[in-house]
């Protein structure tokens, strides 16, 4: 009686533990993967690069049109090079961006800037 009480606790777990893992890893690729493309025309009002506490960049474009962006290396999408996105970013100009994600206030996501160009 012992032992299956005790094989039933492992199973809980175990399914516990998957569905959490599921949990994360959907969530995780639907904030910030390959979801929801969109190229949009934004004028850049600000910029700012904070640090987390495990020193990683996080990049915030604030704009007239578009909300809050963001900036992040995206594996998904091959880009590796947001510090250089970032850069090339000056407030005031107008860029169409391509982007994607999505705006979870609660997981603090924004849409990620994937691409650039200065707006014709």
């Amino acid at each position: 009686m012992g032992n299956s009480r005790s094989e039933h606790r492992s199973a809980v777990k175990k399914t516990v533990a998957l569905g959490v893992v599921g949990f994360l890893a959907v969530t995780t690729l639907s904030g910030c993967g390959n979801v929801n493309p969109q190229t949009m025309t934004c004028t850049v009002s600000d910029k700012d690069r904070s640090s987390t506490s495990k020193g990683k960049s996080v990049f915030r474009v604030y704009t007239e049109e578009c909300d809050t962006l963001g900036i992040a290396d995206n594996w998904l999408q091959g880009n590796f090079n947001s510090s250089d996105l970032y850069a090339k970013i000056k407030p005031g100009q107008r860029y169409t961006f391509q982007t994607v994600g999505y705006r979870n206030g609660f997981m603090s996501w924004f849409p990620e800037i994937t691409r650039l160009e200065p707006a014709k």
